[in-house]
């Protein structure tokens, strides 16, 4: 069974992880088997900020991170104002680990 911590990037400084806030923790077989349950969790913190009441929120899939970055996975919370040309992007990453 696997661990898998999400963790909300600032858009300003996404390198600086300290900053980064913990959103959710989520265990499962493997990142397949918690996707879904992923996906809600970053719908659902997205939704709790009072700056996006009024706009649907969405999220991609998780994608594997290669590389020098804390996160095996990132992924992508979209927020869709209902009267603007573009969305906002918010950045997650994820965290793999065996369950302790």
């Amino acid at each position: 069974m696997k661990k898998y911590t999400i963790f909300r990037m600032p858009a300003e400084d996404d390198e600086n992880y300290g900053q980064h806030e913990l959103i959710g923790v989520e265990y499962g077989e493997d990142i397949y088997d918690t996707t879904d349950r992923l996906i809600q969790a970053v719908c659902e913190d997205l939704s709790e900020n009072p700056e996006y009441a009024k706009c649907e929120t969405y999220a991609d899939p998780p994608d594997e991170l290669e590389g020098a970055s804390p996160y095996q996975y990132q992924m992508c919370g979209i927020v869709s104002p209902a009267y603007a040309e573009t969305n906002t992007v918010i950045y997650y990453g994820i965290t793999e680990t065996e369950r302790d």
